[in-house]
């Protein structure tokens, strides 16, 4: 005769076991590694954030270390290994990524305000921009002069640019100018055209809006030679093998309450976030066919 306190005792047994397999398939990191694609000087951009830093860390009840990133795909390989938990990435770093097999999940991105090289609050552009006392005020002029572009895994200082050459002048970024360099950040970049160390640089309108803003540059000191179609703004990503409960926290810091963030929305000339899917960079990610 079977003992009904012992099958009692297994059923709920079963049940523990039932309703605890998910969380051990799932992650929980303490402390959450956070990284950020470097868009300027890293220094400042970390101390811009750290309203955000603070947000997570109440709201997770966990440190958040801030994993150095000296380029996009730093950030890229370190989603890939496991050893980032949550970014900010560009456009194309999130489709390198995607496209690399990477298992994030976009969450939200900033809402833009609108300045004098952007004219909208979702999207922004990739720019050719030139000093305006060295007098180069056409594309062709370009040919054989020197350029700074940003990061390889840029999208509008990298990726964009290489496909507006190649299709505007039917050669390669890489022979239609003399010299090409890495500038590392937009800001540097546009840093290297204002001191005349190169003749043109690709780079964010957002950028330029901010250099504009701080007093660093003068709108009238440029000239745009290209300008891109919108790109969709940078989404910040969290790895999918955080524990689902995890994850709806980090969600609710981007797309909760957000009122102790309005000084860093300030500082950054954005006005707050939006909730951002995969489907918004399609277009961007079609620029990395699936693998076969």
């Amino acid at each position: 005769m079977k003992n009904p306190f012992r099958s009692l005792c297994a059923g709920l047994a079963l049940t523990v076991v039932a309703l605890h397999a998910p969380a051990a398939t799932c992650e929980d990191p303490r402390p959450l590694r956070l990284a950020l694609v470097p868009l300027k000087d890293p220094t400042t951009q970390l101390a811009q954030y750290r309203p955000l830093i603070r947000q997570l860390e109440i709201a997770l009840d966990r440190r958040i270390e801030t994993v150095p990133a000296t380029s996009y795909g730093a950030v890229i390989e370190g989603l890939l290994a496991g050893g980032i938990d949550l970014a900010e990435l560009g456009p194309a770093s999130y489709a390198i990524a995607m496209h690399r097999g990477a298992h994030i999940a976009p969450i939200a991105s900033f809402r833009l305000r609108a300045g004098p090289a952007t004219d909208s609050t979702k999207s922004y552009y990739s720019l050719l921009i030139t000093r305006r006392a060295a007098g180069l005020t056409s594309l062709e002029g370009l040919r054989g002069t020197t350029l700074s572009l940003t990061d390889p895994a840029s999208t509008s200082g990298a990726l964009l640019p290489r496909k507006a050459i190649q299709q505007l002048t039917g050669t390669p970024l890489d022979s239609y100018f003399q010299r090409v360099t890495f500038a590392g950040s937009h800001d540097r970049a546009i840093d290297t055209v204002q001191k005349g160390l190169v003749d043109a640089a690709f780079v964010s309108s957002t950028s330029v809006d901010e250099a504009v803003r701080r007093g660093r540059l003068r709108m009238e000191d440029l000239h745009t030679l290209w300008k891109s179609n919108p790109i969709p703004y940078d989404p910040f990503v969290h790895r999918t093998q955080l524990c689902p409960a995890l994850a709806a926290k980090i969600r609710q810091v981007f797309l909760g309450d957000v009122s102790a963030l309005q000084g860093m929305f300030k500082d950054l000339g954005m006005t707050g976030f939006v909730p951002v899917s995969d489907a918004q960079y399609r277009e961007i990610r079609a620029l990395f066919p699936p693998r076969p």
